[in-house]
């Protein structure tokens, strides 16, 4: 199997990423493969010494989603894993706790766990946490028909599209069929639609820890949860917030939950978390604000017959057990 990472200036994150890689507990075999995208810090001298196949493209020809495309079909495995260079796994089963659900044919794709790293902002903690909580909570994804995406509800569908490519694994045959769109942001959601309405199944694999955030100004941080909620409205027609009012109510719980988060990161130092306490209410606009306006900023697109790619004809098709 081969395991593929996008760079881009990884750092001394990037060495330790790929020592953890290739610690992996597992008997099988494992190649690494990354495309760079022009690094000027030395990733591409880190990325020779850990044995990775290498591809450099420009740094404006990146792509989330052709280039993983890319980093998947040009392997000779049927098992790809997608790795952010900041994901790093958590323990030496990562890798093995990610293919396990591979021995079901009708699992087209799995995903890990995320944990953030130490000292994470605590506002950046409590989204991963809930996004996490959200993959538990149907942790795997049975195929859907068409009519059967068109009777749930927004809220249902936006569950049924969790998934993440910070720590992922896919099949190459599935790829071949049902590619990641060209995308700048959340072409792993969308793959995951056309997936579900294709008669495949994806997994959250629990077990599969990788340690992941980041900490983003409040800028990055407002754009961020825009571009989310204007996908998950594109994809499922999601509009978490209806009105005005809707927005004010909203942003006081969240304004309380963070600074409960604040309070409660132990890990930061004493004066750490009266700033962030004391900064909530500001950090709690932004995402309301990003919420309310992402998920008008796009309208939705029912999925098409023509969009899917069925089972291939080798692959049982895949029952609610």
């Amino acid at each position: 199997m081969t395991v593929f990472l996008p760079t881009l200036d990884g750092g001394e994150r990037l060495e330790r990423v790929l020592a953890a890689v290739r610690g992996q507990k597992t008997a099988r075999e494992v190649r690494l493969r990354a495309i760079d995208s022009s690094s000027k810090d030395g990733t591409r001298e880190v990325l020779a010494r850990f044995g990775v196949q290498l591809a450099v493209i420009e740094k404006r020809d990146y792509d989330h989603g052709l280039t993983r495309n890319r980093g998947v079909l040009e392997c000779e495995t049927e098992l790809g894993a997608l790795l952010s260079q900041e994901a790093l796994p958590a323990d030496e089963n990562w890798l093995e706790n990610l293919l396990a659900p591979f021995d079901d044919p009708c699992v087209a794709g799995t995903w890990a766990r995320q944990v953030p790293q130490p000292r994470c902002h605590p506002f950046q903690r409590i989204n991963l946490v809930a996004h996490m909580a959200a993959a538990n909570r149907r942790p795997v994804l049975q195929p859907l028909t068409l009519t059967e995406w068109a009777a749930l509800t927004p809220a249902e569908r936006v569950e049924r599209l969790v998934f993440d490519n910070v720590s992922s694994a896919v099949r190459r045959s599935v790829i071949e069929r049902l590619p990641f769109r060209q995308s700048m942001f959340g072409e792993d959601i969308e793959w995951a639609r056309r997936v579900l309405l294709s008669g495949y199944r994806r997994v959250f694999a629990h077990d599969a820890a990788v340690e992941h955030s980041h900490d983003v100004n409040f800028s990055e941080f407002h754009t961020r949860v825009a571009l989310t909620h204007a996908v998950r409205r594109r994809l499922a027609d999601h509009v978490p917030l209806a009105d005005l009012n809707d927005v004010y109510v909203r942003i006081g719980q969240t304004i309380e939950a963070f600074r409960r988060a604040a309070r409660e990161a132990t890990d930061l130092e004493p004066a750490m978390r009266e700033a962030c306490e004391r900064e909530a209410h500001r950090w709690a606009r932004l995402q309301v604000a990003g919420i309310f306006r992402g998920a008008r900023r796009a309208q939705y697109e029912e999925p098409r017959l023509e969009e899917l790619a069925p089972l291939a004809p080798d692959v049982p098709a895949a029952s609610a057990s």
